[in-house]
């Protein structure tokens, strides 16, 4: 059980840190929706830590839909 938590924590620092420097890659470019594609971005980091402060609760249906939106989130601006 100890291994399955340290391997999902190294798992979300990893995708995490992905998504931060995709953030600051978008921001580089003349994307029109760049806007749209930070705040959303950002919007995605935060809810773990909504949850962690009690405005949102942790689900079931929260844990399972979480890892993908971020999953499709980073699909969907992978050529941004």
């Amino acid at each position: 059980m100890i291994l399955i938590r340290m391997l999902l924590l190294a798992f979300n620092a990893a995708v995490v840190t992905y998504l931060i420097y995709r953030i600051l890659q978008i921001q580089k470019t003349t994307n029109p929706n760049k806007t749209w594609i930070i705040l959303i971005s950002i919007l995605l980091l935060l809810l773990p830590t909504t949850m962690l402060m009690g405005f949102v609760r942790p689900t079931p249906v929260y844990l399972f839909l979480y890892p993908v939106a971020i999953s499709l989130h980073l699909y969907l601006i992978r050529n941004s």
